[in-house]
């Protein structure tokens, strides 16, 4: 409050003697004559600022060539305010208004004063500008940093788990590939025994087509069998025996309802299911493709179990 005391009142001295003891010129005389501008002092005088300032700009909207409020004003901003840019303008226009005054110098030296305090100020404001520009850019910076490195950690955490699911996945293919060669291995001894089997099955076939006897002479037994079973079926011997007389046609003639059993699996044939016999099994004996087996499948299905398992003992058909 005191300095702002000691401001006014030498703003009130320039006014009234110049600071420098210079008389005041006449038009000056007569404008301080004004009942405003008297308050305007007054408030200065106790230290009133903010009323000085408005009172002052009063004067001006009333009469903008009042040289005396321009500079009044123009201390008032400068010292106190540190409005230099008003400061400024308001030196600039006392002086235009009075450029031969007796404070004409003086004001030309705050002039200075406030264009060099503008500049400093100014200059101030731009790298304190700045200084916020990079300090939020820093910040901004951090903020990218952090996210970055919470996406860095979260990517460690996903490849850390694609390591672990790739390592896992090389184990069930090492297990997968195990279970493969065992079962090429054990595919290989199975048709290695399988053709052990079919070559003994030839082997026995011709050693039982070499002990079968001559049928040159059982030629005509076999066609007094059927002869004599044809009469048989024609003599009327009432309906009861009509079934029996049409299976025994169908016999002679070397026809019947269900086919022969066989002792292989052969196509067109029933046979009897042996422990261990499989439908791709049974598929490559009949018809030297195991792929085959879905004939044998659908052929049976009324009667086999649904899952293609075979149970030994019982009777199937080889289509």
């Amino acid at each position: 409050m005191r300095r702002v005391g000691i401001v006014l009142s030498c703003a009130a001295a320039l006014a009234l003697l110049g600071c420098d003891g210079d008389s005041v010129s006449e038009r000056e005389r007569s404008e301080r004559a004004d009942a405003l501008f008297a308050e305007a002092m007054a408030a200065e005088g106790r230290g009133d600022a903010a009323g000085a300032e408005a009172l002052y700009r009063q004067l001006l909207v009333q009469d903008g060539g009042m040289a005396s409020a321009h500079l009044n004003l123009a201390i008032l901003q400068h010292d106190l305010r540190k409005n230099y840019i008003e400061a400024i303008h308001h030196y600039q226009a006392y002086l235009d208004l009075q450029p031969d005054s007796e404070k004409a110098a003086m004001v030309r030296g705050r002039l200075d004063s406030a264009r060099a305090l503008l500049t400093t100020q100014l200059a101030a404001e731009t790298v304190a500008r700045e200084q916020r520009a990079l300090a939020s850019e820093r910040d901004t910076l951090r903020m990218q940093i952090r996210t970055l490195e919470a996406a860095a950690n979260d990517l460690r955490g996903e490849l850390g788990a694609k390591d672990k699911t790739v390592t896992e996945l090389t184990a069930k293919v090492a297990a997968l590939q195990k279970l493969v060669d065992a079962m090429k291995s054990a595919e290989s001894e199975e048709v290695a025994r399988l053709e052990g089997e079919l070559k003994e099955a030839r082997e026995t076939a011709e050693q039982a087509k070499a002990a079968l006897p001559d049928p040159s002479g059982t030629d005509d037994l076999i066609a007094a069998v059927r002869a004599d079973a044809k009469r048989m079926i024609e003599e009327p011997d009432g309906g009861a025996q009509d079934a029996v007389n049409e299976a025994t046609r169908l016999a002679v003639e070397g026809r019947d309802d269900e086919p022969p059993l066989a002792a292989t699996p052969t196509s067109g044939r029933r046979y009897t299911v042996r422990p261990g016999d499989t439908l791709s099994r049974l598929a490559r004996e009949a018809y030297g493709n195991a792929a085959e087996w879905t004939r044998i499948r659908n052929a049976n299905r009324s009667t086999t179990n649904p899952d293609g398992r075979l149970r030994a003992g019982e009777t199937i058909l080889i289509p």
